[in-house]
């Protein structure tokens, strides 16, 4: 949808410029390489909170 409709419906943002932001769009490949490296990241730094005893 144009950007008259979208500031219909959502407004005007505030407390932030849009040029911030890459809004350019990028492969499939191109996403999927980057949500993988950022989990891995994440995954990484994360601390197990259970860990399962199968002696039970």
């Amino acid at each position: 949808f144009s950007t008259a409709e979208a500031t219909e419906y959502f407004g005007r943002p505030r407390g932030f410029s849009a040029d911030r932001f890459d809004f350019t769009p990028k492969s499939v490949t191109w996403a999927q390489t980057a949500f993988l490296k950022r989990f891995k990241t994440l995954d990484a730094m994360r601390q197990p909170s259970f860990v399962a005893n199968s002696a039970i």
